[in-house]
């Protein structure tokens, strides 16, 4: 557990926890137990501040700590939660252009990247260069699947290859997505599950495509979270489970034992409560303002049994970093890393 994590807090509970994190905040806090989720505003920087942007994309570094990334800003904090980098790539660097990655090895991430046409690449992190994979190219039909490599999604590693959200359009321009096994090696595919897609499920945001996140578990199982379904895939991509959900930007993040947290539709009733652990007022306050909105968090336990949550709903990305998760809340002024411990109780 984090050496700083056994400091006093706010406590969140259910449908109080407005008036319990208002309370929080004259300092009558009390000390989390063994049944409470500590959640932690994580400062980085020389300045060690625990509010700035929102950061868009997350992932473990393969040593303790993690990457986190947004429009081209980087973000690497170790396991002692120092600061090991932080930088801004020029607009004409390709690191500027990265829109999904995933941890291959403490020196190495599977990116995507947008290159006007989607690239994937393995990018070295001792040397931030990167070696890119062969992609598909368009048949040269010059029919309406004349699309090759249309548009990448969400990335996650399995075993050593890339697991890879791939966007594509039919004959008659229905939408769909594809989750593909590529090798790191040579680019080789292999198809592992596929299914439609609605266009008006598109966020109306860049790439204006309906988003698809996905993780991966130690087992090699492929969690999938869409605007419409939670669904797991084994490893082969057979379907294991699936779950009707409606989310306006899904999330999934899954621990090593097949524990997920999934962001998407509206809060439900729950018994459990969190604990905030020290943090300055503002990030304090974004964590606050995030107890009761769109996207509530859900945890999924390894037997597959469902556990709301009522706290940090409407994410911008999260990911599981040793014991604990990290997860990205907020925008331009109110954007907070928090790290969030599950309760000490077996």
């Amino acid at each position: 557990m984090h050496r700083r994590r056994r400091n006093g807090g706010w406590m969140l509970t259910g449908a109080a926890v407005a008036a319990v994190l208002a309370t929080a905040l004259t300092g009558c806090a009390p000390q989390p137990g063994p049944s409470d989720w500590t959640l932690e505003p994580i400062p980085f920087g020389a300045e060690r501040a625990d509010i700035a942007y929102g950061m868009s994309h997350l992932t473990p570094d393969g040593d303790g700590g993690f990457w986190a990334v947004s429009s081209g800003s980087w973000l690497h904090v170790d396991a002692e939660e120092e600061t090991v980098a932080r930088f801004n790539a020029p607009l004409d660097s390709p690191l500027s252009r990265v829109t999904a990655m995933a941890t291959l090895s403490p020196t190495e991430l599977v990116v995507v990247r947008d290159e006007g046409a989607p690239v994937l690449a393995v990018l070295d992190t001792s040397t931030m260069s990167m070696r890119d994979l062969p992609g598909e190219a368009p048949s040269g039909s010059g029919g309406p699947t004349d699309f090759g490599d249309f548009e990448f999604g969400d990335v996650a590693v399995q075993s050593g290859a890339a697991i890879v959200i791939r966007y594509r359009v039919g004959d008659d321009g229905a939408l769909g997505y594809e989750v593909l096994r590529v090798s790191l090696d040579d680019g080789a595919r292999t198809l592992l599950h596929s299914e439609p897609l609605d266009w008006s499920d598109a966020p109306g945001s860049s790439p204006d495509l309906p988003p698809v996140d996905v993780d991966v578990d130690a087992t090699g199982a492929v969690h999938l979270a869409t605007r419409t379904a939670r669904v797991v895939l084994e490893p082969d991509g057979a379907e294991r489970s699936r779950a009707a959900q409606n989310a306006e930007r899904p999330h999934v993040a899954v621990a090593a034992d097949g524990t997920a947290l999934w962001w998407g539709g509206g809060a439900r009733d729950s018994a459990e409560q969190g604990v905030v652990v020290g943090g300055s007022s503002e990030a304090r306050a974004s964590i606050e303002a995030r107890s009761g909105c769109a996207d509530a968090l859900l945890l999924t336990d390894a037997g597959g049994d469902e556990h709301p949550l009522p706290f940090l709903c409407g994410a911008n990305a999260a990911a599981r970093v040793g014991d604990s998760w990290v997860v990205a809340i907020g925008g331009e002024g109110d954007g907070v890393l928090v790290r969030l411990v599950p309760p000490s109780r077996s």
